[in-house]
This record gives C-alpha cells, structure tokens and sequence, in this order.
C-alpha cells in the first residue's frame, strides 16, 4: 500500500477486499467479502476444500468489485496484493486506460474461456494479460459477464467456478478480459510495456516499474 500510494498516479481511492475485520489501514477503506454475492464455500462446492479456493475466489473478487463497491469509479485498477509499484506509474493516456502484457501461456485458461462462451478467444500468441494488476471498466465487465449468463441461464460466478477442470491453476480473470477488450473493444484500450518481474526476495531497488513478490517464491 506505501508503494501504492506513492507511485500509482492519479488514484482517488484506494479499497481493501478482505474477510478481516480488524485491519485499519491509513488512507484505505475497507470492503468486506462478505458483500459479494459468492463466498469460498461456493468453490468448495464445485471443487471440494482446496488451497486454491482462495485463488479462484480472488479472481470473482475482482470482477465484481465493480458492481459491489459502492461509488467506485467507471475505470478502477486493480493491484494484486504482492505487486509492488516501484517508480512513478500513470494508467491513462489520452482517455484510454494503458495495458501493460506479460509473456505467460497457460492452456487451461483458454480451455475454460471457451467454456464460458465460444466467442472468447487468445488475441495475440505473443502477450499475455497476466501481469498482476489491471484497468477494469464496469460497463465492459458487465457486457463480458452478460454474454456467459444469457448462454448458461446461470450466474456468471457459478459458470465460472464449475467449469474449472484443472484445479492447480485453471482460470484467468485476466486472460478472461484482457482477451475480451482486445477482441471486441481494442478501440478503448492502449496498449504499453512496462518493465516487471516476479522475484524471489522483495528487493525494491531494482531495476523495475513494478515487482510481484508471490507467497509461492518465499
């Protein structure tokens, strides 16, 4: 949140999404899990007890904040919580949110992306959307969670969650829309390159835009 605060430019808020109702954290205000229409429980229903719940969980989080979080803006970014801006970052230029890509290639993701509807497709083998944070648009999200609904005559979380096949890592909210606005919105977006890393050891005089200092590398 320190990095957050000093070096993503432009914020006006910033919001915790978190089950705990003791953090206080200056300057940030808190949005309870238990406000969205979906808890751990629903993915243990598809997928029985697993640490990746939480994972998969996180992923809903993100894409409903926009029809949860009261007052929220048109545009929101969102930060993975182990991402760390390092140096002076804007997210706009000339109106239009900028998109930075990274290189990952899971197959599963695209598998359940075809599951959720046929029309959801890789855009570019060279870039991917997985970069931990991301520019979401609530008219646009709310398009991309119609289009699953309209075809499964289901909440969109539910779909979501049950055609998950390959528990260990087998969706990308990401992937999911970054691949959309490419697809169907490219017009809205901007695409750059920042420079990033995931790291072993949170070492914030590198060389770098942004680290990510994930729980499975320390």
């Amino acid at each position: 949140i320190e990095y957050t605060k000093k070096n993503a430019l432009g914020y006006r808020n910033i919001y915790l999404i978190t089950d705990d109702t003791t953090i206080k954290i200056d300057g940030c205000i808190n949005v309870l899990e238990k406000r969205f229409p979906f808890d751990i429980n629903d993915i243990a229903h598809y997928h029985t007890r697993s640490e990746r719940n939480g994972w998969y969980l996180q992923q809903l989080l993100k894409l409903y904040a926009g029809k949860v979080i009261r007052g929220i803006l048109e545009h929101f970014l969102v930060i993975d919580a182990d991402t760390f801006f390092l140096k002076p970052t804007s997210f706009f230029e000339d109106g239009l949110p900028l998109y930075n890509y990274g290189d990952e290639y899971n197959e599963p993701y695209f598998k359940h992306m075809k599951l959720l509807h046929p029309s959801f497709d890789k855009v570019d083998s060279n870039i991917s959307g997985i970069c931990h944070h991301m520019v979401f648009n609530k008219y646009y999200i709310n398009k991309l969670i119609q289009l699953v609904e309209d075809r499964h005559d289901d909440d969109f979380f539910n779909v979501f969650f049950k055609f998950v096949e390959y528990i260990p890592a087998g969706a990308s909210e990401y992937e999911l829309y970054f691949n959309y606005m490419l697809k169907n919105h490219s017009d809205k977006i901007k695409i750059r390159k920042l420079k990033w890393e995931n790291v072993n050891q949170l070492d914030t005089n590198v060389n770098c835009d942004y680290i990510s200092y994930h729980w499975y590398k320390r």
